[in-house]
């Protein structure tokens, strides 16, 4: 009998690891045209991210369930939710990585790719696509253990389009850069807008929970509003990596010093302006890694405005960026070359 329980505690064992998967993620949308009968036809695109270096975890899954929610009355879209194949699945790793990096970490991801066909009736306030998911990573310096994930997109209504107006959405790039602790680094959100005369203004924002969702094949995602995760050891949506970590709201670059090791949620929004009539804002979720590595020299720029840091545990540097923080402004950091 000992024998049996054994056996049953590895099984529930593996499937409560299994349910951790997901790194990150963004939902984005491209107009297509019109129908005969009028409605708004677009290809909505799901990307989920993987840490390959989470060996326990379960894979990038084959297949999502998303549902699509009309934003004037909360409905489910036909009713029923739609299952979307993986359309591609591609690997990530950091480029552009320093030769003077000591103990660089090894920084692996998968990138799933889901893009779905959908005709929605013109209303007011849009449609929302959505996935849900449990759970993320556990460990996470900024946010509990076990919290879930939600992705999703605003398909714009005529609220937020002036008529025979059409929109596809920001997307985001999809970079990897290495971090390491206590050190300046540079981490690109930046997105492209398909449409050129749009703005983006740039931001951090608090990252979704899961909702009701309990494993990583959650199939009934809930319709908005979505509420925000909490955060832990004073981190905020607001100061993801501390208060000595900023993004530039016109470019989406995420620079500073950096906390100490670990992995932090960090979730940017990209909001998109038209002749200044908002339309929307894409959001990119990532589980940030946060390495024991450092740097093996460091050079300091002349200019007392100019904060460049190799080693920011040390010296003036870390002088000169608390007396910025001091002043209540924000110090420029230059990404490390050596």
């Amino acid at each position: 009998m000992k024998y049996l329980y054994f056996f049953i505690l590895l099984i529930v064992l593996s499937l409560g690891s299994k349910a951790a998967h997901i790194t990150g993620g963004e939902m984005f949308y491209d107009f297509v045209g019109v129908a005969a009968n009028g409605n708004l036809k677009y290809n909505v695109t799901l990307r989920l991210f993987r840490d390959n270096n989470c060996f326990s975890c379960a894979d990038i899954p084959g297949s999502v369930s998303i549902g699509v929610f009309n934003n004037d009355n909360n409905s489910l879209l036909g009713n029923s939710y739609i299952n979307v194949g993986r359309s591609s699945l591609q690997t990530l790793t950091p480029s552009g990585v320093p030769n003077c990096i000591t103990n660089p970490p090894n920084l692996v991801y998968s990138l799933g790719t889901y893009t779905f066909a959908i005709e929605v009736t013109p209303n007011m306030r849009g449609y929302t696509p959505v996935f849900q998911t449990c759970c993320r990573i556990d460990g996470i310096m900024n946010v509990p253990n076990s919290v879930g994930a939600t992705f999703s997109t605003v398909l714009p209504g005529s609220n937020q389009l002036a008529p025979g107006e059409t929109d596809s959405s920001p997307r985001f790039n999809t970079n990897i850069s290495i971090v390491c602790y206590n050190n300046s680094f540079t981490l690109d959100f930046s997105a492209t807008d398909p449409n050129p005369t749009d703005s983006i203004v740039y931001s951090f924002c608090s990252a979704f929970g899961g909702g009701a969702a309990q494993d990583a094949s959650f199939a009934t995602p809930a319709p908005p509003p979505y509420a925000p995760v909490l955060y832990t050891n004073g981190f905020s949506g607001n100061r993801p990596l501390g208060n000595r970590a900023f993004i530039d709201p016109q470019t989406g670059i995420i620079t500073g010093i950096a906390p100490d090791a670990g992995r932090y949620v960090v979730v940017v929004c990209a909001t998109s302006y038209r002749n200044g009539q908002l339309i929307g804002t894409q959001r990119k979720d990532f589980i940030v890694t946060v390495a024991p590595c450092d740097y093996a020299s460091a050079e300091l720029k002349g200019d007392k405005e100019v904060v460049v840091v190799a080693i920011a545990r040390h010296g003036d540097a870390l002088r000169q960026a608390s007396e910025d923080l001091r002043a209540d402004r924000q110090p420029e950091f230059t990404q490390i070359d050596c």
